[in-house]
């Protein structure tokens, strides 16, 4: 018994062996989709709420649930702001405006009072949600299903928020950006489905969409980290592919593509195509992704059958769509 136990071992490391590529995990950041000049080192995100007449009921919960949303979604913006790559070394503040525009046109805000804030804030580029608007619906009712009732019900709010990015120095507005979305939360259960119950409350779902508002905005304007993982190649009788992988882990990817490249004209043509796969992930990761993508077909056109190669060829792909902004600049 315990001889085959050992005979397992043996084969399973064998096995392992054979294998002739790793896993990597890696982190990176593509440019924002919309961007923007930012004049000095300091960033003020400006909420703006909108004075209504509040004397019934019902404007008094309009009022309420539009200023908790407009709260949380410039929260919500600033808080991915602090965190994105993009903006490092820069410091953010953040100000409530109250103004009571009659139009139905979001107009942007004077010179004058944009002159204002950044005098106060000591900042030149203004970040405002120039309005939000949620609108909240719910409803329940009854479903039978053959001898027995259950009800259903739905919470959803609508959200309609615009956005614009003032450049104090130029008198420009940068952005102006427009995001509409509707959330929902459905529920099915023996009683009744209400709000703050098996739902959530009419203020928490306003909120939870004030905050989409922001992060929907902070995706088009600031990047995060992403954690991804690559596949690469370290064959284990090939000491310069080990060599190569050991310079790679330890983030030298310059040297490591060294390797490589003399590797790709080897006569053996699967270790030719595996190191071009690597010279591929090298220059994803020295930012070189049009050059990446011509590797990956030279690694294809000395073997074809190289595993990873179109599920990579997709991934090459959208790096080079993502940063196709840095070409224009």
């Amino acid at each position: 018994m315990q001889m085959g136990k050992i005979k397992l071992l043996v084969l399973l490391i064998s096995l392992n062996s054979c294998i002739s590529y790793k896993y990597i995990d890696i982190e990176f950041y593509d440019p924002p989709q919309k961007s923007f000049s930012v004049q000095g080192n300091k960033l003020l995100v400006l909420e703006n709420l909108h004075l209504r007449n509040i004397d019934l009921p019902v404007q008094k919960l309009d009022w309420a649930v539009d200023s908790v949303a407009s709260f949380e979604a410039t929260n919500a913006l600033l808080n991915l702001l602090q965190t994105s790559p993009w903006f490092s070394g820069l410091s953010f503040s953040k100000q409530t405006y109250y103004r009571n525009d009659s139009s139905k046109v979001v107009l942007p805000l004077a010179w004058q009072i944009i002159d204002s804030l950044s005098n106060t804030n000591d900042c030149q580029t203004i970040i405002s949600l120039e309005y939000l608007k949620v609108r909240p619906y719910f409803d329940t009712y009854p479903i039978w299903r053959g001898d027995y009732k259950e009800y259903y019900g739905f919470i959803k709010v609508s959200s309609y928020a615009y956005w614009r990015i003032y450049n104090v120095g130029s008198k420009k507005i940068e952005l102006g950006q427009l995001l509409t979305d509707t959330l929902i939360w459905e529920k099915n259960d023996w009683t009744d489905v209400t709000p703050g119950n098996q739902l959530p409350g009419v203020f928490e779902a306003c909120a939870y969409a004030g905050a989409d508002a922001g992060e929907r905005f902070a995706q088009l304007i600031a990047p995060q980290w992403q954690k991804d993982s690559r596949t690469i190649y370290v064959t284990s009788a090939n000491k310069d592919m080990n060599r190569a992988y050991q310079l790679a882990m330890q983030g030298n990817w310059l040297d490591a593509a060294s390797f490589w490249h003399k590797l790709s004209s080897s006569n053996d043509k699967k270790l030719a195509a595996q190191a071009a796969f690597n010279m591929a992930l090298a220059n994803e990761m020295l930012g070189k992704f049009d050059v990446s993508i011509e590797w990956l077909d030279f690694a294809k056109s000395k073997y074809p059958h190289l595993k990873f190669l179109n599920e990579y060829g997709e991934v090459l792909k959208q790096r080079v769509s993502n940063n196709s902004s840095l070409k224009s600049k």
